[in-house]
């Protein structure tokens, strides 16, 4: 009795299943691509509008028509620049005294000094 068996050779493979959902990469991808066109719908469509109220108006007329934050912004940097200027009006004029005193000290001692290095020492 002869019998002939056929023998097979054995096969593995194995898969990787998530469920069927979509990984975080595509989703991320997915995600930007419909936020992008509908940022960009969004801008075609209101950016003539927004062209046209600006144009042709001065710029009390233009701070108007923007939101109350950015005028109230606008104002508070203005009020800033003011206080700056003062700022450094008072400081110049301190460094104006704090040098003549220097040179009238010099000058009542007797020691005859350049004011170009009082400046370049200061």
């Amino acid at each position: 009795m002869q019998s002939s068996i056929a023998r097979r050779p054995l096969t593995i493979q194995a898969t990787y299943s998530d469920g069927g959902r979509p990984g975080s990469a595509s989703v991320f991808v997915g995600g930007f691509l419909l936020g992008g066109l509908i940022v960009g719908t969004l801008g075609c469509v209101y950016a003539p509008q927004i062209s046209k109220a600006l144009a042709g108006t001065d710029r009390k007329e233009l701070m108007r028509k923007l939101p109350k934050f950015i005028y109230d912004e606008e104002k508070a940097l203005e009020k800033t620049r003011k206080v700056l200027a003062l700022k450094i009006e008072q400081l110049n004029a301190a460094i104006d005294d704090v040098s003549s005193q220097l040179r009238s000290e010099e000058a009542s001692n007797g020691v005859a000094v350049n004011s170009d290095e009082i400046e370049a020492a200061t």
